[in-house]
């Protein structure tokens, strides 16, 4: 990596370049708090207060050091002015980050902090002398809070507030809903001299690069109200001997009006807070470290399934695409995750479920809610179940009755495209987990259109498609494909349940009925359509090709295995880019209002023929479930940042973009730029370790059935299941066969004692 290298001892990417093509991000988070942040720290913090998401600080932060014998001042985390830095470089960890750069003698270190748990974010600054002289020095902290809750400026105010060692920001006014109105930023220690508007810190005519305050000896030190934008800037004056080191520790939180800082100061700027919260979130993410480890040829993708991928799909088993929580979203990453957090899955899926209309139909979106009318939101949920019963092989969650949202998921749509944050409402239907998985496959089989496909309504995954059935006329074939697969998940799980024979049979029936309609009037010129809109047109007829239809007949079985092959090649053929496979080609160049906002979207962007690398992730599966094991690693290369042929696409080497921009793009092709809010990142892990590798739970067991690319040879996998451990060897025979601790077995036993067992696949 030209920017940087994976640390994988210590768990951490090194970004050794910091400016790269583009900001590189890192989130931090717990359950309650969520920190996003460039290579630098800048960025943003924000908590949820009981569904009420509320921002604590956002932007540049600085340290800056200043010599007060020469009056040089710089900052040390973003060194904005290019100084002769002997060291910069940023620690991209797992719940946390850290800044260090050294200059002239002077070493800083900036770590960025979220705890374990609170709706706080901590901060932690180091600062060193190395040189052989001692120094007289002016330490600089600089965070931006956020106060403004409404319009009117003449509601806020900024104080330093020397019994709490910080600043206190409020903005308290007439009619503002949310009750959080003031936010905290305190230091363990008492400063020399602050200043709380960030306009006289910078400067009328200067920036944070060159702020007027720091032209003078002392910050103005004194409080300001009307501010447009508010500053906690910190200043200390320190004399270090040589090798000495000063320690400061910082904390922000939102607060209500008559809530105590003091137990806030109290709680999180102890002595040994920090060190503990650091060792804390480290322990939680070593926790994921050892359910699934892989050895193999390629050292960059042990990195990314070992760690980051795993760090990654996190951020989505907790908030989902952070914006908000998906409802696909969320079950597509606890079928990703589940493996690590067996009782967090659980957690999830009976919450999720809640938000399921007692028509079966979930929302598309909660906290905040979108009820814009999409229609696949069923079709998850069985694989997100069936995952957690394989992994955890407790029977007992089907059993469990969660509540529905009230009403009628068509009653309750909105068609704008608007956010709410209105109250959850439980429904008047109360029922086991088996039963809303039930329901969901049961809405999808009875939502039908004129060729028996299922309905498209107000779109499916692709959300973009947004108006191609919203009269209620169009049909999806690539939702009809889905519910098919949504069908043998169901037919599974009732099995585990022990459901009559009468019942599985009879869900088999209706899914031959869909996949012949989909064989009928969703097979066409070789390949499969995306659907049939409200006007009776095909989308993605002869002139166009989408990618999903392709790939999810192949994940469904929607057909015989020729059928299937040749919908690959075709994607193969017309799809294929130097780094990756685009969603659709070609892109639209032209609005149409009978498609939806897809059409309208530049060519090469989002969905409209950008490589939008969920997508790939389905083909990399599809192509394991075929047998092509050099595709599958070839498009798992493809859309890797170490692929040469898009060196510079700008993503992290640590994160997973969401898509990178397709080639009939006029100005950025194989540009990404949104990386981290994805679900290809579940996916990906699923691709390597379900896939390539194989190992996959079942009910009765894990099944180890490869898929390598022919290079591959001497693969290792660790794999930890209900409490085994199994340490897999592959071994490239050309006959299958698989040997448990010396025994062979179609599927590795459990013995319930914890055992560490020795496996050997011979494939």
């Amino acid at each position: 990596m030209n920017n940087g290298y994976f640390d994988d001892k210590q768990k951490e990417f090194v970004i050794t370049d910091l400016k790269p093509r583009r900001l590189w991000y890192n989130y931090l988070w717990n359950e309650e708090t969520v920190c996003v942040c460039d290579q630098f720290g800048g960025g943003n913090v924000w908590a949820d207060y009981g569904g009420l998401r509320r921002t604590i600080e956002s932007g540049d932060k600085n340290i800056y050091i200043k010599d007060k014998s020469t009056g040089e001042f710089y900052s040390a985390n973003r060194n904005y002015n290019d100084l002769p830095f002997e060291k910069h470089e940023t620690h991209v960890g797992l719940g946390y980050q850290r800044i260090v750069s050294v200059y002239n003698g002077i070493r800083t270190e900036f770590t960025l902090l979220v705890p374990l748990s609170g709706k706080v974010m901590l901060y932690e600054i180091r600062v060193v002398n190395e040189s052989q002289r001692s120094r007289d020095l002016s330490v600089y902290f600089t965070v931006q809070p956020v106060t403004s809750l409404s319009p009117h400026s003449a509601y806020g105010s900024g104080e330093y507030d020397e019994k709490l060692c910080g600043f206190v920001f409020r903005h308290e006014g007439f009619a503002i809903k949310n009750p959080y109105s003031k936010v905290y930023v305190g230091c363990d220690a008492v400063c020399d001299a602050y200043d709380t508007d960030a306009n006289r810190f910078k400067g009328i005519y200067d920036g944070f690069h060159n702020p007027a305050a720091l032209k003078n000896e002392k910050l103005a030190s004194t409080g300001f109200d009307f501010s447009g934008q508010y500053i906690a800037a910190f200043q200390f004056d320190e004399t270090l001997a040589p090798n000495e080191e000063k320690v400061y520790k910082f904390c922000a939180a939102a607060l209500k009006a008559d809530d105590d800082e003091g137990k806030l100061k109290k709680e999180y700027l102890s002595p040994e807070v920090f060190a503990r919260e650091l060792n804390r979130q480290k322990q939680e993410n070593d926790k994921y470290s050892d359910v699934f480890e892989l050895k193999s040829p390629d050292a960059y993708l042990n990195s990314q399934v070992n760690i980051w991928l795993k760090r990654q799909l996190s951020l989505g088993k907790t908030w989902g695409r952070v914006y908000g929580k998906g409802f696909r979203d969320v079950m597509q990453d606890i079928t990703a995750f589940v493996s690590f957090d067996v009782e967090l899955a659980e957690k999830r899926i009976l919450h999720a479920l809640s938000y399921q209309y007692e028509d079966g139909n979930p929302i598309r979106m909660f906290e905040p809610n979108f009820r814009y009318p999409y229609n696949d939101g069923g079709v998850w949920i069985t694989g997100a179940l069936l995952s957690y019963l394989n992994e955890s092989g407790d029977k007992q969650i089907l059993k469990k009755e969660v509540p529905y949202l009230k009403g009628d998921s068509y009653e309750n749509a909105n068609y704008a495209d608007a956010f709410s944050d209105e109250p959850y409402v439980a429904g008047e239907r109360k029922d086991s987990v088996l039963c809303h998985a039930r329901s969901a496959v049961d809405y999808l089989l009875s939502c039908l259109g004129k060729h028996d496909l299922v309905l498209w309504r107000g779109g499916d995954w692709n959300d973009s498609l947004n108006n191609a059935g919203i009269k209620g006329v169009g049909e999806s074939v690539w939702l009809s494909i889905a519910t098919v697969k949504a069908v043998n998940e169901l037919k599974e799980i009732l099995r585990i349940a022990g459901e009559s024979e009468e019942v599985i049979a009879e869900y088999e029936r209706k899914k031959n009925v869909l996949k012949k309609a989909v064989k009928e009037n969703g097979f066409k010129y070789g390949k499969y359509i995306y659907g049939i809109n409200d006007y009776g047109e095909d989308v993605g007829g002869a002139e166009r090709t989408f990618l999903n239809p392709q790939t999810w007949a192949v994940l469904a079985e929607a057909d015989e295995k020729e059928i299937l092959e040749q919908a690959m090649d075709v994607a193969e053929k017309e799809l294929k880019c130097d780094y990756g496979y685009v969603q659709c080609s070609p892109s639209f160049i032209k609005g149409d209002d009978k498609i939806g906002r897809v059409s309208y979207f530049k060519p090469g962007l989002v969905e409209n023929g950008a490589v939008y690398n969920h997508g790939v992730a389905f083909k990399i599966v599809a192509d394991c479930m075929l047998g092509r094991g050099d595709a599958a690693y070839a498009s798992l290369k493809a859309i890797s940042c170490d692929n040469v042929k898009n060196s510079n696409s700008g993503v992290e080497p640590y994160a997973v973009s969401n898509m990178y921009i397709g080639p009939e793009n006029r100005y950025n092709a194989g540009y990404a730029p949104m990386s981290w809010i994805t679900g290809t990142a579940g996916w990906l892990y699923r691709c390597v370790s379900e896939y390539i590798c194989g190992v996959k739970a079942t009910a009765d067991g894990l099944t180890v059935k490869p898929c390598f690319p022919a290079g591959w040879d001497g693969v290792k996998v660790k794999r930890k299941f209900r409490n085994e451990i199994y340490e897999i060897t592959y071994k490239k025979t050309g006959e299958p066969k698989l040997v448990c601790d010396g025994k062979e077995a179609e599927v590795l036993p459990l013995d319930g004692a914890g055992k560490k067992h020795k496996v050997v696949c011979f494939y």
